[in-house]
């Protein structure tokens, strides 16, 4: 890894933990909030790879967690959010889709994977509320949860060409080159 692509991932896992913390709807339930975070942690993915997408979306969203005052989350949303991250990159890398290749099937692919990728964040923090409040306070943060998934799922297909023009890839320390 070069000093362009380590610069990259630093300006990515602080653009996360901005992105989070920037617009963030408490959630009195389980002390948590919504926010449209995931949608950067979507691009992560898609830009970096499985391993460093991981870095990116865990540590950028950990880091939102620490400084905004839920550092109780923090070990949780590393895992989920660094999970999402990865995901999201391993369907797009199975997919074999192509992000100079934005048509609408392209696209659609997209949507694909990240709304699984979106799936696993929701069973994430319902098992992660669960452990730590229990059911009743899961399933009353479980529509928040599917906004805000839902809300990030639209908002990284809208941003997609607009990094595509900015960033180049960076091939994974996997050895997965992010299409």
């Amino acid at each position: 890894m070069n000093i362009r692509d380590f610069a990259l991932i630093a300006l990515f896992i602080a653009l996360v933990a901005v992105a989070t913390m920037i617009i963030r709807v408490p959630i009195p339930q389980t002390n948590g909030y919504m926010n449209l975070g995931d949608s950067i942690v979507l691009l992560g993915g898609v830009f970096f790879g499985p391993v460093m997408g991981f870095m990116v979306g865990g540590l950028g969203s950990a880091l939102a967690d620490i400084l905004g005052g839920y550092p109780q989350w923090a070990l949780w949303t590393l895992i989920i959010k660094g999970v999402e991250a990865s995901l999201a990159a391993i369907l797009i890398s199975i997919l074999k889709l192509d992000r100079d290749n934005l048509k609408p099937i392209v696209i659609f692919g997209f949507i694909i994977c990240f709304f699984v990728a979106t799936v696993w964040m929701v069973a994430g923090y319902y098992i992660a509320e669960t452990i730590m409040y229990d059911q009743k306070a899961a399933l009353a943060e479980l529509p928040a949860n599917l906004l805000q998934a839902g809300g990030s799922i639209v908002l990284a297909i809208f941003m997609l060409p607009l990094f595509h023009k900015i960033i180049k890839p960076i091939k994974d320390k996997a050895g997965i080159q992010p299409r």
